[in-house]
């Protein structure tokens, strides 16, 4: 039954080409985007069952497979697409009965041919039998020994071991097996092969009718550059695209039309057939049965079966849809049919002159294209004025002392002008090269091609912080100190020429920072503030940008000593209940670190006193208890003794009232909420 699946469909592909009327379809028309893809339309006439066969390289079958679109204009239906599929080397190799997949050497291709007749010619003569085996063996060559293979063949005469460095050379017995060898190694050929492939498409009907093919393949990206004439009072602007035809086939008076945009294109692997990797399961062999222990339950199920959903079912197919799978099955063999008015809905009919075409713009050439095959063309666009002015524009990154030549040029062509280089004519003679990017008709774009000499600019910066716009607050414990910083930069042009001259500033655009002066920018980009500034001939003129950041500073008072405190007591602008609060934490603090001092004043004296002490221990130790000397330590002795427990009383005193401080000033602190 598998033999016969597999044979049918065969046959009647073949039957089928062999009744066909064999017709070609010229290319008619080709679209080409900037993404780097192609848009090809076929067509021609066909008469009754035709087949058309086109040639595509193996890389190309992918996009063939994913794009590819069929129309019969006549009335008849879409037949198979067929085509030879590209299995995987790996799974090709293994339908061989010779595994070279992973054989790198003779002793592996014979160790996999264990069982296989061969007949072996040595320098000794033929040897014929069947592998038993490959082994390796070493032998005792003077001082050294020597590793080598063994082939063991079963032969008439027993087993035979062979050298693999003795054979001259090996030849298979079994005609499958020498054939199967030579299959695997033609398909390693193969598969390194990337010439042309065959695609037939088929179309099933009577009498003579219009058909298309039309397909997506990976094409150059189409390329346009821009020649620029500036005159004294206009521009006018000539476009070129360049176009390069990399396929095998000539384009012959063909519609051409160039897209500019960048819709998502991808490859995806459908001419390589996919097998899914399946799990092996071991055949089940009943067990013996063994006595079975059971639990109590805990619960009892409900009555009706299991607890929970089944799983849901498959909902049968709405009177709609049944209807659009009956239309495709008049279609013929399951392929979605397009008419023109679809196909024109989706951007692929041929358009007069330039437009958008979705969200993309396109240029439709007007005149019948020829451009043979492995051939390029430049190819006309645009040729017409377009608004702009002459300018200099200024960027201290781009060049610190002069500003370039340049043009602010707007769109007014109604056509998208895409990205590409622009040769720039000033009075008939080249100014210069310049670039832009995609401008969509009425943008605007800024473009320079030269040094402008004529122009010098100094620039200058200054930062500082603005002490005056300072600002407090306290909350919770905090005291936050609000500044700003200022920064001034001064641009100071001089044009040494004999024209006037407008000078785009461009100056950084950075986060965090406020415009303040100028209040506006003339122009604002994603980096960059614009200015424009009018110079005289043979004069100057300055641009003062002034821009400020705030800043913040946050204290907490309780940790800040008074001085630290104390500063902020003289700031500007400061409220009267702040500057009280303030002058009061100054005071309470003051009068801690008092207290602290008067603590470490009598804890200074106190070691002293121990020290002293130390010292007329040790002369006591060495005098007459009865001596005057030693009776007046005695006496000095009390007097320390006394002196010390006065001083250790005061500390504790003072230790306690600096609590009793501390407390308070930290209640008031965090009481206070001043804004």
């Amino acid at each position: 039954m598998k033999v016969t699946k597999c044979v049918i469909p065969v046959v009647v592909v073949a039957l089928f080409a062999a009744s066909s009327f064999a017709a070609e379809l010229p290319i008619s028309r080709v679209v080409l985007f900037s993404s780097g893809v192609g848009h090809f339309e076929r067509a021609g006439t066909v008469q009754g069952n035709a087949t058309v066969d086109l040639s595509f390289r193996v890389d190309q079958i992918n996009d063939i497979l994913k794009s590819m679109t069929l129309q019969d204009l006549g009335g008849g239906k879409i037949g198979p697409v067929t085509y030879a599929p590209q299995d995987p080397l790996s799974h090709t190799l293994k339908s061989f009965a010779v595994d070279i997949i992973e054989n790198e050497s003779l002793a592996e291709l014979l160790y996999s041919l264990m069982g296989a007749k061969v007949n072996i010619v040595t320098a000794d003569g033929p040897v014929a039998g069947r592998i038993i085996g490959v082994e390796v063996q070493e032998k005792s060559v003077g001082e050294n020994v020597v590793t080598y293979e063994v082939v063991n063949l079963l032969t008439g005469k027993g087993i035979v071991q062979v050298p693999i460095w003795h054979m001259k050379s090996v030849t298979l017995t079994e005609e499958k097996l020498s054939a199967d060898l030579e299959k695997a190694l033609a398909a390693i050929a193969a598969s390194r092969d990337l010439d042309k492939r065959t695609v037939s498409v088929s179309f099933l009907g009577d009498g003579t009718r219009q058909v298309r093919v039309s397909y997506l393949l990976e094409t150059p990206v189409w390329k346009t550059s821009y020649r620029l004439l500036a005159g004294d009072d206009k521009l006018f602007i000539q476009g070129w695209a360049i176009v390069e035809n990399t396929t095998d086939a000539d384009w012959e008076n063909i519609g051409l039309a160039l897209v500019s945009g960048q819709p998502i294109s991808f490859i995806q692997n459908l001419y390589e057939p996919l097998y899914v990797e399946r799990p092996v399961i071991q055949p089940q062999i009943a067990a013996t049965t063994r006595p079975q222990m059971y639990e109590g339950a805990v619960e009892k199920e409900e009555a009706g079966g299991p607890r929970g959903d089944a799983g849901p079912r498959a909902a049968p197919a709405p009177a709609e849809e049944a209807r659009a799978m009956k239309a495709a099955g008049r279609a013929g063999a399951g392929y979605v049919m397009l008419d023109e008015a679809a196909l024109a809905r989706a951007g692929v009919e041929a358009a007069v002159g330039a437009g958008k075409v979705g969200e993309l713009f396109q240029y439709a050439i007007d005149q019948p294209v020829s451009i043979g095959r492995q051939q390029s063309a430049m190819i006309p666009i645009i040729n017409q004025d377009i608004e702009g002015t002459k300018v200099s524009i200024y960027n201290a990154s781009v060049n610190g002392k002069n500003p370039l030549n340049g043009l602010k040029m707007k769109n007014s062509t109604g056509l998208h002008l895409m990205s590409g280089p622009i040769t720039v004519f000033d009075g008939g003679v080249y100014a210069g090269d310049a670039l832009i990017n995609d401008v969509p008709p009425g943008d605007e774009r800024l473009i320079s091609y030269a040094v402008d000499l004529a122009v010098r600019v100094d620039s200058k910066s200054e930062s500082k912080a603005d002490k005056m716009s300072i600002g407090l607050k306290i909350s919770r414990g905090v005291l936050t100190v609000a500044t700003k910083q200022v920064s001034e930069q001064t641009y100071t042009l001089k044009n040494v020429g004999a024209d006037a001259r407008t000078v785009i500033v461009e100056h950084p655009l950075r986060s965090g920072w406020k415009l303040v002066e100028p209040k506006q920018a003339d122009e604002r980009t994603a980096e960059v503030y614009r200015f424009e500034v009018a110079v005289e001939a043979s004069k100057s003129a300055k641009l003062v940008i002034s821009e400020e950041r705030p800043m913040s500073q946050t204290v907490w008072l309780t940790d800040a000593n008074a001085d630290e405190v104390a500063i902020f007591i003289h700031a500007p602008k400061i409220s009267d209940e702040m500057k009280a609060a303030l002058q009061k934490i100054v005071e309470m603090k003051t009068a801690i670190a008092d207290i602290e001092n008067k603590i470490d004043e009598r804890e200074d004296r106190l070691e002293e006193i121990g020290e002293e002490q130390d010292r007329i221990r040790k002369n006591m130790e060495q005098l007459d208890r009865a001596s005057e000397l030693y009776k007046s330590y005695v006496q000095k002795f009390a007097a320390q003794e006394k002196e010390f427990e006065t001083l250790q009383a005061e500390i504790k005193k003072l230790k306690a009232d600096m609590v009793t401080k501390h407390k308070a000033l930290e209640d008031y602190i965090i009481g206070l909420d001043i804004k």
